[in-house]
């Protein structure tokens, strides 16, 4: 374990920029504000986050706090006001905030975070408030337990290193410390293993670091890998031992952990059977525990109490009677210290492993009658602590799959809602493509629409075009009947202009042209005179079409080079015929 240096320079730099300490005035801790709000917001961040408030009393955290936060307020520092209050959390018990004040602390971070769009600081408060609410049991387990895997998905998703400023281990913790509670060692392993790697070995980390590194190895030694759990429990000895503190109840917790960490190693080590290197351990542990914690007597004798617990299995083990003889006699003693105080709360089982070794100790001196008094004793809180384990457990199991239970209740409600929403998509999708493919098609049917207007428009066009021009032919075949008239009283003949007066205007080629451009103009015309009579010839229908387009007797008989006469004679063969002739027609 590498162990990082407290950072000193930041420290100071904090110090002098921001509190004045006026030992002429009392020890009063004085604001340099105009300093504070000169430097950059990314500046009054990080000196409010690394702001050691743990080493401040009570009335020099108040008045900090309370001459920094409208400074930061007045300039609109939202991110440093939110630090701020972070800081005011944390130090609630020192400021002696009330649970309503907590309360509302929390709630004006998540506002603010919420306001802002802050995702790691919507997280970091909506974290700490649910975890306030469910220690006053407003929040049922079976939701916290959601909460709680909601919390690590969603550090997971925003990247773990993004909540450093924010205490990321003692968050990683708590959620790995309630899966512990529920028995769900499982994920408490998997939380605790992430926080691992953000612990913060310092002064000021070191209350996290230890926890996280003991339960961890709690894990290991509750899975019989003892080798794993004693190398937990050395990073504990390691990180105490080179922990230089000045300030009394870090070496306290230092001293407590150091021994602690000792005896759990002898105890680790004499269950692989190593009792050599298990008695050296607990010969330390013993020897911390009885140098005491500083002011402190019950956390000596209890601390003391412990370390014989281990020390004497192992002195039984190795059949050094005396010195556990020597070490029963002194377990008597701290058990009456420790029972004789009100104000001490002795655990009804913890005397069960000391019976268990005296049983163990007047059985190897042959005092039966004393071995089976012990071993009655210790047998009738052995059963007593295993009814009350079997119940923790099955409590915590079900505990558990309640709140496993109610965990897919909330995922049937959101695939439920994901599903209605999907729906609600596809819906709009489809629609959509509908309204795409109506528009589509309607634009279509205009373009084509328009493409027939506009070929109708040119073949009327052109149709009046060449119906004109047969006129202008009939026309000019009535001039040169009239010349040819007026030759023939002049005894004059023309070969040439009688065979021109007699010639086709209509011709095949023109017939063609015109009928295509006359089915454009008057569709299914022709098809539907056939259709009244079949028996229509080619003659009969030309002679119909030309009446459609409005063109007279002589004009007609002109177009399709014949006499007035022969048009008469189509026209009657034609009324002879049933139905052939619509009403319009002659």
């Amino acid at each position: 374990m590498q162990l990082l240096p407290f950072e000193a320079n930041r420290t100071v730099v904090t110090f002098i920029t921001i509190v004045l300490s006026c030992s002429a005035s009392g020890g009063q801790h004085l604001v340099d504000v105009q300093a504070f709000q000169a430097m950059s917001p990314a500046g009054r961040f990080c000196l409010v986050r690394d702001f050691p408030f743990w080493k401040t009393d009570s009335a020099t955290t108040a008045s900090i706090l309370c001459q920094l936060l409208p400074t930061v307020e007045r300039v609109r520092d939202h991110r440093t006001v939110f630090a701020l209050k972070f800081k005011q959390f944390q130090q609630r018990n020192t400021l002696k905030l009330s649970q309503k004040d907590i309360l509302q602390l929390l709630v004006e971070m998540e506002n603010m975070a919420n306001d802002h769009d802050w995702e790691v600081e919507k997280v970091v408060a909506h974290h700490y408030l649910v975890f306030e609410k469910y220690n006053l049991k407003v929040i049922p387990i079976e939701r916290m337990y959601a909460e709680v895997l909601n919390t690590f998905g969603r550090m997971e998703e925003l990247r773990f290193e993004r909540f450093e400023d924010y205490h990321l281990d003692g968050i990683l913790f708590e959620l790995g410390q309630f899966m512990y509670t529920l028995e769900d060692l499982n994920k408490m392993f998997s939380y605790l293993s992430v926080a691992e790697r953000f612990i913060h070995y310092t002064e000021s980390g070191q209350y996290h670091a230890i926890l996280i590194l003991n339960y961890l190895e709690t894990y290991f030694q509750r899975n019989k890998d003892y080798p794993k759990a004693i190398e937990y429990a050395q990073k504990i000895l390691k990180f105490c031992r080179g922990l230089a503190t000045s300030h009394p109840e870090t070496e306290w917790r230092r001293r407590f952990w150091e021994g602690l960490a000792l005896l759990d190693i002898a105890n680790m080590l004499v269950e692989q059977g190593n009792l050599t290197e298990g008695e050296r351990y607990a010969d330390l542990g013993y020897k911390m525990s009885k140098a005491g914690y500083g002011g402190r007597p019950y956390a000596t004798w209890r601390g003391e109490y412990d370390a014989i617990q281990v020390l004497l299995d192992i002195k039984l083990k190795t059949g050094k009677l005396e010195e556990a003889a020597a070490l029963i006699q002194r377990e008597e003693e701290l058990q009456k210290k420790l029972s004789s105080d009100p104000k001490i709360d002795v655990h009804y089982f913890e005397p069960l492993k000391f019976y268990y070794n005296c049983a163990r100790y007047y059985e190897l001196l042959g005092d039966a009658t004393r071995a089976l008094h012990y071993t009655h004793l210790a047998q009738t809180l052995k059963d007593s602590l295993d009814r009350r384990n079997d119940a923790h457990k099955y409590e915590q199991i079900h505990r558990r799959l309640e709140a496993e239970k109610y965990i897919r209740q909330l995922q049937l409600v959101e695939n439920e809602k994901q599903l209605q929403k999907w729906l609600l998509y596809a819906a709009c999708v489809i629609l959509a493509l509908m309204l795409a493919l109506a528009f589509g098609w309607f634009k279509r049917l205009q373009y084509l629409r328009r493409q027939k207007e506009a070929e109708l428009n040119a073949a009327i066009n052109e149709l009046a075009v060449l119906t004109q021009d047969f006129r202008d032919k009939s026309e000019m075949v009535e001039n040169l009947r009239r010349e040819l008239k007026v030759l023939a009283t002049q005894n004059q003949r023309i070969e040439y202009l009688e065979q021109l007066t007699h010639s086709v205007i209509l011709t095949d080629d023109d017939w063609n042209h015109f009928k295509e451009l006359f089915e454009k103009v008057h569709p299914g015309y022709m098809a539907g005179q056939k259709a009244q009579c079949p028996d229509l010839t080619r003659a009969e229908l030309r002679l119909l079409s030309l009446e459609k387009l409005g063109l007279d007797v002589h004009e007609i008989a002109n177009i399709l080079g014949v006499s007035t006469n022969t048009v008469y004679q189509t026209r009657r063969r034609m009324r002879k015929k049933e139905g052939a002739l619509p009403s319009t027609s002659i």
